[in-house]
């Protein structure tokens, strides 16, 4: 308490002494590995490899550290605070996985990528443990117990907003969320542009590319393919509302827990990914020398004014959550910070969120397949 250092350099002393004992084994087996290949005669890798390899072992150990520095803030036991923090070791592994293809696939510039999506990771960890490093308040607190009754009282406490009734609701509570979350949606618009002119580009050259250098015999099968799609006008009627509603909740529900274990980042590349085929579909039809807009007016415009800007609030309010988690919250503990996001998330989407997507299913199983088959003239030939 008296030391004269500040939380932030305690917090850098604390990560640097879990990082380096890690780092010099890793440095020496490394060494080792090299020094053995030198003694066989073997070809060494290339130093483009090696460094990149050094970065990501690097990389990996101040991830491991300051996410278990993170976790281990939140308990006041050393047994809890070990219990958590071992769970660092499965996600990180699976990594390493992923790490260790992308190494043998030899593309640099991919692990180039996963070097740099590594580093913003620790960045993020390392802010998330300096905003929640306060000694008083680490020290202060009372042995603590798992608080189901708190859990619930503060999450719903935050849901509500002190609302008597449902406009009051949506008035003081739903309103005042979507405040909050508005820089980030607009964020999320213009990565919305972006990720439908990248998805265009990129079909634009790579699929037109393949269409010219392909055989006419795989042209041909391609047409004998499309001839044995089904009727546009015959899977109309098979359209179910509930079934749309319940997939386009459970996308937005897999971008909420993805953007919660990643400070919004996973979250935000899905979001990415279903906006991107907009623009991709869109390329491949004039690719296919079909005049898209019509289509494109027809098929997605009458669902898609209410089932675009749900999944723009949804994902904005996942993109918010990261963002505060890594924001100095004096006095609070991640788990509140977290509580209350988690809140912030569900009123919206309760509020909005599902009241959007719930109307945007009827329109898309009753409406658009009515005016898609209009423009089509009957049909998808």
């Amino acid at each position: 308490m008296t030391a004269p250092f500040d939380d932030w350099q305690l917090y850098f002393g604390k990560l640097l002494v879990g990082a380096i004992t890690p780092l010099i084994a890793s440095y020496t087996s490394i060494g080792l590995y090299l020094w053995m290949i030198h003694r066989q005669g073997l070809t060494f890798p290339d130093g483009m490899v090696m460094l990149q390899l050094m970065l990501l072992t690097t990389a990996h150990a101040v991830v491991m550290v300051s996410a278990a520095i993170v976790i281990s803030v939140q308990s006041t036991s050393v047994k809890a605070a070990n219990l958590l923090a071992s769970f660092i070791v499965i996600p990180v592994a699976i990594l390493m996985q992923g790490e260790a293809v992308m190494l043998f696939w030899g593309n640099e510039t991919v692990l180039w990528l996963g070097i740099a999506g590594v580093v913003i990771i620790a960045v993020l960890l390392i802010r998330v443990g300096i905003a929640h490093f306060e000694r008083e308040y680490l020290l202060g607190r009372e042995i603590d117990t798992l608080n189901f009754k708190w859990i619930a009282r503060t999450f719903w406490r935050n849901f509500t907003g002190g609302a008597a009734s449902l406009r009051d609701w949506y008035a003081r509570a739903v309103t005042v969320s979507l405040r909050r979350i508005f820089p980030a949606f607009l964020i999320m618009v213009v990565v919305a542009a972006v990720s439908l002119l990248l998805s265009y580009d990129w079909v634009m050259v790579n699929v037109s590319d393949t269409i010219a250098h392909a055989s006419p015999e795989k042209i041909e099968k391609i047409e004998e393919n499309i001839a044995e799609l089904p009727d546009f006008s015959s899977m109309s009627g098979h359209l179910n509302a509930s079934f749309l509603f319940l997939n386009n909740t459970r996308s937005m529900a897999t971008i909420f827990l993805a953007g919660l274990t990643s400070f919004g980042v996973l979250g935000v590349m899905i979001y990415m990914l279903n906006i991107g085929l907009i623009g991709g579909v869109y390329a491949l039809f004039k690719l296919l020398g079909v005049s898209p807009l019509p289509i494109f007016m027809a098929g997605i415009l009458p669902h898609g004014i209410f089932e675009i800007p749900a999944l723009m609030i949804g994902s904005a309010a996942v993109l918010y959550i990261g963002a505060v988690i890594v924001t100095p919250q004096t006095g609070k503990s991640m788990g509140e910070v977290i509580l209350e996001m988690m809140a912030d998330w569900a009123k919206l989407f309760v509020g909005v969120v599902v009241p959007l997507l719930a109307v945007a299913a009827l329109i898309e199983a009753y409406v658009t397949p009515v005016i898609l088959l209009r423009v089509l003239g009957g049909g998808m030939r």
